[in-house]
């Protein structure tokens, strides 16, 4: 296992395996120089046909030369950008033009101009196509060069025994391919393993980024292929908020990524003013080579690298809705990695590695080595039945 730590008193910036990509939802221009100082260098940020929530597309925030645009504060500050396209792409209606409200009812997407609801029939070319126009508007509005990518959303459990969504997917991702390649840009995909696999089989994705749900159909056997370009290891963390007693105040709700050492040194869309940026191959391998998947159902973290092992840890999270393995072992506090989750590993004594469970930047204690994958390359089918998932053991 490999030791891949920065030197004692380095800054967080020179310490190589933090965390390079994440993505948000969030208008980041109030947290760049944070960003920047916690070793981030390529930002996500979204484009949509119509607003979802207040501030969430890029184009919301200012187009490129308007004063105190985002776009500008990112590219400014030295950032590299990831484009992502979404406009209530969360099911299999989507094909169809239509959504589900939170009660389960469906109802039919707007048009272009975002006044009416498209005009029926609402076919998965249909909405291709108006998508593809507003991800290219948005694009150019952004000054986005050409030879990057726009990845595009694929953000519900597909399984490709579904035929008939399998079908309107090629027929949606056709158009998005010839729409988007006659302006320059290249085609990314989000989206389960069984999603991402079926456009690379069809030849309709250029990149694909694998989505941080572990259950997820295909997901396992994707991300062990070795294909993937980007993998989302963490959802909805929550970076630089302000601790009163119990509760965390403001900060950043982002995701993290992690791009495939297998694609270190080569452009997977990201893009800054002077074009296609890539993340340097040291770096990429760096952090590929310190995440690691608990693959052991009691993967507990200890305070220390004592051994025998010591007491447990006692860390906390500001995530959003973060679900602790073990409620009743941690009383409140985190002292587990989840089964299946991603953990970056540190210095080791031979039975103990120190661990970030979170991938916070901040080591939070030690876990046993046998807990873990022995590689980023190996994650373990995710178990659904509780019980069957808590007895789990690496193999």
């Amino acid at each position: 296992m490999a030791i891949l730590l920065a030197p004692v008193g380095a800054a967080a910036q020179d310490d190589p395996g933090l965390v390079a990509i994440i993505d948000t939802s969030t208008n980041v221009t109030p947290f760049l120089p944070q960003l920047w100082d916690a070793g981030v260098r390529v930002i996500g940020r979204y484009y949509g046909r119509c607003a979802q929530w207040a501030g969430k597309r890029l184009i919301d925030n200012g187009a490129a030369g308007q004063p105190g645009s985002e776009i500008d504060a990112i590219l400014d500050h030295g950032f590299a950008v990831l484009s992502i396209y979404q406009y209530l792409s969360s099911s299999k209606h989507k094909f169809r033009g239509k959504s589900l409200t939170r009660h389960g009812k469906l109802f039919t997407l707007k048009d272009g101009a975002c006044k009416r609801p498209a005009n029926p029939p609402h076919t998965a070319k249909m909405e291709a196509t108006l998508d593809a126009r507003a991800a290219i508007a948005q694009a150019k509005a952004m000054r986005q060069p050409p030879n990057s990518a726009i990845y595009f959303g694929v953000d519900f459990n597909f399984d490709r025994s579904d035929s008939a969504t399998a079908k309107k997917m090629i027929e949606y991702f056709t158009v998005l391919n010839r729409v988007l390649k006659a302006e320059g840009y290249l085609v990314g995909a989000y989206g389960s393993g069984d999603a991402l696999m079926h456009l690379k089989q069809h030849g309709l994705a250029d990149f694909t980024w694998l989505s941080a749900s572990r259950s997820f159909a295909g997901s396992t056997e994707f991300h062990n292929s070795g294909q993937w370009n980007l993998f989302q290891s963490w959802t909805d963390k929550v970076w630089f908020a302000r601790r009163k007693g119990s509760k965390c105040r403001g900060g950043l709700a982002l995701d993290t990524d992690i791009q495939n050492a297998a694609f270190a040194g080569q452009s997977i869309g990201f893009w800054t003013r002077d074009g296609p940026y890539m993340v340097p191959p040291a770096r990429t391998e760096a952090i590929y080579n310190q995440r690691r998947f608990a693959c052991n159902g009691h993967a507990l973290i200890r305070a220390t690298g004592d051994l025998p092992p010591g007491p447990l840890a006692s860390t906390e999270s500001c995530s959003k809705g973060f679900k602790r393995c073990e409620p009743r072992l941690t009383r409140g506090l985190i002292a587990q990695i989840c089964y299946a989750n991603t953990a970056r590993i540190g210095e080791h004594n031979g039975v103990l590695v120190r661990v970030d469970y979170d991938d916070d930047g901040t080591f939070d204690g030690w876990t046993r080595i046998d807990n873990l994958s022995r590689s980023f390359s190996a994650k373990p089918h995710y178990i659904g039945n509780q019980a069957a998932r808590r007895r789990a053991v690496c193999p």
